[in-house]
């Protein structure tokens, strides 16, 4: 099969299973952005688009009062601009102005509760308070009553979230929400939960996503995988991989030759993924930690590191 004709058929079979979630993956030469581009465009009037550059949540750019509400914007000038070859995978934007914060009063409400049902902290946006005639300050954000500069993972749950609320919500629309590396910025933690919780919370629309997450793949139940291999493709079920031992199988046929699996790594393998399966059931003991520690990280393959230093991630 040539490289064309996988597009193709995959595009078709994106297409026709319209009651599927679809998580695809495949390494930076696979022809993931090349398929998403052309699935968006050809169904854009079908399909709302969050590209992997539109992942920041500016607060100063923030409005606290109704005054924008006269602003207009549309699902179609917003996929629009993402597919133009000027910001397709290279800027952000979000329709004519390119900021979404500037609408804020649309959506601050549900992008609260949205927050605090997924990582249980109240955020809150505010003006900075200076005193009598020194004029208003600028915006920011307070997490559980304290002042925080927002993290990249931060912004990027908050641009995902405001941008499903505004198309679910504000436009009132529903179908196909497609997101390119949806675990960017995120947590190993947060990158198991994300997408079941975004199916459990937008349950009229269909989600597809494209990750490097094995964590992403082990959290996310009855969804379909489509896994890019030169010009080959394979299609599986999520729900055949519950364990992290299961999904690194998966992770080494797709990286394994171009990224240096080694076969006699046997034993550091059982050891990683016994860590991981260790830190995920929350039994994490002084034990497990001493033999982490003792792990020389330049004896480690790629795909090993990758393990190693999702251990060391979760919190």
């Amino acid at each position: 099969m040539n490289y064309e004709n996988k597009l193709t058929q995959i595009i078709t079979k994106l297409e026709c299973d319209l009651d599927k979630n679809w998580i695809i993956i495949g390494d930076n030469s696979s022809g993931k952005s090349e398929l998403l581009y052309r699935y968006v465009e050809r169904r854009k009037s079908k399909v709302y688009f969050i590209d992997a550059v539109n992942r920041c949540f500016n607060v100063r750019e923030i409005r606290l009062t109704e005054e924008q509400l006269g602003y207009k914007e549309s699902v179609e000038t917003i996929i629009k601009c993402r597919i133009d070859k000027e910001f397709f995978n290279l800027r952000d934007s979000f329709g004519s102005q390119g900021h979404i914060e500037r609408l804020y009063q649309m959506y601050s409400d549900s992008l609260h509760n949205l927050i605090l049902r997924y990582l249980g902290i109240d955020l809150h946006f505010e003006r900075e308070k200076h005193g009598e005639g020194f004029g208003d300050g600028n915006i920011q954000a307070s997490v559980n009553g304290n002042v925080v500069e927002l993290s990249n993972g931060y912004q990027g749950l908050l641009r995902i979230f405001a941008e499903l609320i505004m198309f679910c919500e504000v436009f009132e629309e529903k179908g196909t929400i497609v997101i390119d590396e949806i675990d960017e910025f995120l947590s190993p933690k947060q990158s198991y939960t994300i997408l079941q919780f975004l199916i459990e919370q937008f349950p009229d629309s269909r989600f597809i996503v494209t990750t490097h997450s094995n964590d992403l793949i082990c959290g996310t139940k009855d969804c379909n995988i489509i896994v890019l291999e030169d010009e080959q493709y394979q299609l599986l079920d999520s729900n055949d991989f519950t364990t992290n031992t299961d999904v690194a199988t998966l992770f080494k046929s797709v990286f394994g030759h171009s990224r240096g699996w080694k076969s006699d790594k046997g034993e550091m393998d059982e050891l990683l993924r016994k860590l991981l399966e260790i830190k995920l059931s929350n039994c994490w003991g002084d034990e497990n930690e001493r033999e982490l520690q003792a792990i020389n990280e330049n004896e480690l393959t790629l795909v090993q590191k990758v393990i190693w230093n999702q251990i060391r991630g979760w919190n």
